[in-house]
């Protein structure tokens, strides 16, 4: 008879539990890294909306601070659109057109300001001073709620930015 205790080798059982073992740790591997591979994509879109808004918010900001407000105040946000007197461009209106943002200059046809990448849902303005002879400098708010419109989820960011107008032609 042969003696089978000192043979060397594997049992089923023994590769049944590694391969189990082996499973979990590569189902659990495979899960983490598709996680990390969504929030790197939510995160993306997140910036490339957030990118999109600043760089409107921003230039929309550039021309009311040198521009002059008439007559538009609106406390409760309503406005959709907003006039500026420009000293040197003349007269500039912004507005929201399918979820781009656009600006004329001197009633010219609008152009788009924002990128197509993203949705402009709301684009309201709050303006407060700029009746004549209130004695304050119009303040403008703006409130914009931005989506992106490609990607797998649809994110979306609430900016709100205040601006004051002051003219430049009389502090020159």
């Amino acid at each position: 008879m042969k003696n089978h205790i000192n043979e060397k080798g594997v049992t089923i059982v023994e590769v049944l539990v590694t391969s189990l073992i082996f499973s979990i740790i590569a189902i659990t591997v495979s899960a983490i890294f598709i996680q990390i591979i969504n929030i790197e994509r939510r995160s993306s879109a997140v910036q490339k909306i957030q990118d999109n808004a600043l760089l409107v918010l921003e230039e929309i900001s550039r021309d009311m601070r040198v521009s002059r407000i008439s007559n538009q105040d609106s406390g409760n946000c309503s406005l959709a659109t907003i006039t500026l007197n420009h000293h040197l461009k003349g007269t500039i209106a912004y507005r929201t057109s399918g979820g781009i943002i656009q600006r004329s200059v001197n009633g010219e046809s609008y152009v788009d300001v924002s990128s197509s990448n993203v949705n402009f849902t709301r684009m309201n303005f709050c303006i407060l001073g700029s009746l004549i002879n209130d004695n304050q400098s119009p303040r403008v708010t703006v409130i914009a709620s931005i989506q992106n419109r490609s990607g797998g989820e649809i994110m979306q960011i609430n900016l709100q930015t205040t601006t004051t107008s002051r003219s430049v032609t009389d502090e020159f």
